[in-house]
């Protein structure tokens, strides 16, 4: 019996130290394999990434004017699938790099319409050609007293005809309106102050009310929107006479806090109690523009003023229409109008 078991036994050892030194290189060679296929996957899965970067980049270049406010991965983002617009000596655009590093307040700077840098924020607008604004007729399309429920339809208007605008905005704190501000923000329009309260004499009754209701309004829309806003326009604006104090005290409130108050050179009329019609807000709106190198048209986001928003559509086909003209939202590098410097 011992001795058939013998060679039984030596093939059974045999069997197993084959299975052994297969299994030894298995575990060898298979992490090497798992690695080889994990790279070749990783390739792949950054060749998606990286094309849907650019895809994404390329709808942002691609809506020329288009005033965006994005955050610091997706501006490096869009450099890096860019670099011909982002980089180099002859580059239209900053060095992304320089630009983040390098350019205070005080260097805030916008080529043509293409790239402006303010703040400690870069708020850049693309455009697919890369080539610099000289439009010898800047159009602002102002609307103050908003939110109301026609904002939504006046942000639909200028998202049909690819155009930003800018929104001096009062204090309100309900859930929709928190959205409203967002609205304006997110699709690319400027946002800026136009009190709290809204009641001139509250507002201009001392330094004090006037600090604490302008440091209620930047409270409430930074912490809607995620950002500061920096631009102010006085109820009434600068040259209102309803202010029993000097406007200039208001004037250097809003000044030491870093702000840029904007008032207006041509009123669209729909300001007056008297309803006014679409056509007439029209007519108002585009007079003069062309014998102007900026025009700030004063409108009203109200619940009151219907047809301002009837008149919009219009507004801007004639705007667009005129030769030279480019319709802009206010930017640090805007210059301002001001009817009390």
């Amino acid at each position: 019996m011992d001795e058939n078991k013998s060679p039984d036994r030596s093939s059974r050892i045999g069997f197993l130290k084959k299975v052994i030194i297969i299994t030894v290189i298995l575990l060898l060679v298979f992490p090497n394999i798992t690695c080889i296929a994990m790279m070749i996957k990783q390739t792949e899965l950054e060749a998606q990434i990286n094309a849907l970067t650019r895809e994404v980049a390329n709808m942002k270049l691609e809506r020329s004017g288009d005033l965006g406010r994005i955050d610091y991965d997706s501006r490096m983002s869009v450099a890096a699938a860019f670099p011909e617009y982002f980089s180099g000596e002859d580059s239209p655009f900053f060095d992304v790099a320089v630009a983040e590093a390098e350019k205070a307040v005080e260097d805030a700077v916008t080529v043509g319409n293409e790239i402006a840098l303010a703040s400690d924020e870069v708020v850049w607008t693309f455009s697919a050609s890369g080539d610099v604004s000289e439009a010898p007729h800047k159009v602002y399309l102002t609307f103050d007293d908003g939110p109301s429920a026609y904002t939504d339809d006046i942000l639909d208007i200028l998202n049909e005809y690819g155009v930003k605008a800018t929104f001096f905005v009062v204090g309100k704190d309900s859930e929709t309106d928190i959205e409203l501000y967002k609205r304006i923000v997110d699709e690319g329009h400027t946002l800026g102050m136009h009190s709290y309260s809204h009641v001139y004499s509250d507002i201009y009754a001392s330094e004090e009310s006037f600090t604490q209701d302008l440091d209620r309004i930047t409270t409430l829309l930074t912490e809607a929107t995620g950002e500061e806003p920096k631009f102010y326009r006085f109820p009434g604006g600068s040259s209102n006479t309803v202010s029993r104090l000097d406007m200039h005290r208001f004037i250097d409130i809003v000044e030491d806090k870093g702000l840029t108050y904007f008032d207006w050179n041509v009123s669209s009329g729909d300001a007056t109690k008297e309803l006014l019609s679409a056509q007439q807000i029209q007519a108002n709106a585009v007079s003069g523009i062309q014998n102007r190198e900026t025009t700030v048209i004063l409108m009203h986001d109200s619940l009151s003023k219907p047809t301002t928003v009837q008149a919009l559509p219009g507004i801007i086909e004639k705007i667009l229409a005129m030769d030279g003209t480019e319709i802009l939202p206010i930017t640090s590098d805007t210059e301002p109008v001001r009817h009390v410097e």
